[in-house]
């Protein structure tokens, strides 16, 4: 009697590893499945690759500088000249000879000679020693907690992908009156790269800046894993997504640095058309689309959250944050802990240890990281020490929406509703209430618009007479 065999080949697991030997080869699927890896004793824990042209040495300058003052020093630093000129080379040794005693023979040179931005990455790659490698562009600003961070997560998540938080902020470069290029912030930090990583929300954009991320080594040794050169833009984005469809990501929600957003100043979002993004994007997207992907058990709640036709509107919630200013800025203290209680499609948030704070004088509701977002009959009510009602409303000025009756619509990155307290107060607590949709309303477009467009012109124009008036009492001094 013949036995009658079941052909695995369709099962899903089964597709899952045949697609990953297809990309990485069976040797090497094997391998890294036996856990055969090893590192030299010698072996950093973190090789920091920087891609350089040598032409904003101010910039790189204040990156190294920030490198040099990190509370863990278990790190190399390669400085990827990509096509350097005889000046940008020179440039480039100049600011490593200028580095403190401590840091010789952290920093080196490695130059790269052709290709596009992707190429001195894949050079980089080859070259770390590190069991983790981050990328850490010459224009960024990391704090002193960056490298302790992604190494305090190596002990219990060895293997995986690190993520910290950080912070955006918008920088200007201007020259002084002895012609000297100066770099300046012009903007408070803004919190949209600070969440957790998830893997599903990483398949339409990418949330984090390269610096967040630090990559076991082996990605690159072992398993093969290259970045895609022919990509001009987004290269960062495709072999993330590569590495996490394999290895997983470990979050450590600490703020380490600041991700520059240049205003007036070359970068790769001036460097290649709209088109060239978009096509690229595209492209990615296209790559996801023919794989299997596994979801993480942390991210299963949420997708049945979100696949609840009742909740589906309102799934990113979750992402709201709630800051307060008691007279230091936004940016001093961590977001609020909040509680959110639905009920007819009116949101609660209330705000559960604002109690520790003292002398609040604004709050600040961050609804989405960023996106087009309508918020109705928003509504705030903050109570004193006493129990008593503190009054307050909304800053319209400083509120980044455009005001429609009883809605404020929001566009693009970052929407933040700005509540003023009447005086600085000590506060017991403070619950806001509001409607939230993820959609423009078409009245928006009858006469919002224009609301709309007129604010964006007078905040830039605002914007110049603040940097103007920072000149003018600057300069000089």
């Amino acid at each position: 009697m013949n036995n009658i065999k079941d052909n695995t080949a369709s099962a899903l697991v089964r597709q899952y590893f045949d697609s990953l030997k297809l990309e990485v080869g069976s040797e090497n699927l094997e391998r890294f499945l036996k856990g055969d890896i090893e590192y030299p004793e010698s072996a950093p824990f973190l090789s920091v690759i920087m891609r350089t042209r040598g032409d904003r040495p101010e910039a790189l300058a204040e990156v190294l500088l920030c490198l040099s003052g990190q509370s863990d020093l278990d790190f190399e630093v390669l400085i990827m000249g990509h096509n350097l000129s005889d000046e940008g080379r020179i440039s480039v040794n100049s600011i490593i000879g200028s580095l403190p005693d401590y840091m010789d023979g952290k920093v080196r040179l490695v130059e790269v000679t052709g290709g596009n931005r992707t190429t001195p990455l894949s050079r980089g790659f080859e070259s770390a020693g590190g069991r983790y490698i981050s990328i850490l562009d010459d224009d960024d600003l990391v704090f002193d907690n960056w490298v302790e961070a992604f190494h305090s997560l190596e002990a219990e998540n060895k293997g995986r992908i690190f993520h910290s938080y950080c912070a955006a902020q918008d920088w200007r470069v201007y020259e002084n009156c002895e012609g000297q290029r100066v770099l300046t912030s012009v903007s408070g930090f803004r919190t949209v790269y600070c969440s957790p990583f998830e893997m599903i929300e990483q398949l339409s954009v990418n949330r984090c800046p390269t610096f967040s991320l630090a990559f076991p080594s082996y990605v690159y040794n072992v398993l093969g894993i290259r970045f895609d050169e022919s990509l001009t833009t987004t290269e960062d984005w495709d072999f993330l997504m590569k590495c996490a469809y394999i290895c997983g990501v470990s979050d450590i929600p600490e703020v380490t640095g600041v991700y520059r957003m240049w205003i007036n100043a070359e970068s790769s979002a001036t460097l290649h058309s709209n088109k060239e993004w978009k096509k690229n994007h595209a492209y990615i997207q296209n790559k996801f689309s023919n794989r299997d992907w596994l979801v993480p058990k942390a991210e299963v709640g949420g997708l049945m959250y979100n696949a609840d036709s009742n909740n589906r509107d309102n799934a990113k919630i979750r992402e709201a944050m709630v800051l307060i200013d008691d007279g230091s800025g936004f940016g001093t203290h961590k977001p609020l802990k909040l509680e959110f209680v639905c009920e007819n499609g009116v949101w609660m948030v209330s705000c559960t240890n604002i109690a520790k704070y003292k002398g609040v004088r604004a709050i600040r509701l961050d609804p989405v990281a960023s996106g087009t977002v309508t918020l109705t009959d928003f509504k705030v009510k903050v109570c004193d020490a006493e129990g008593n009602e503190v009054r307050c409303k909304i800053h319209k000025y400083r509120t980044n929406g455009v005001f429609l009756k009883n809605k404020i619509v929001f566009m693009g990155d970052d929407p933040q509703v700005r509540v003023d307290l009447e005086q600085p107060s000590d506060l017991t607590g403070a619950k806001l209430q509001f409607e939230i949709l993820y959609d423009v309303p078409e009245k928006f477009f009858r006469t919002g618009i224009i609301k709309y467009l007129f604010k964006r012109w007078g905040l830039s124009v605002y914007r110049k007479f603040r940097i103007l008036g920072w000149k003018i009492t600057h300069i000089g001094k």
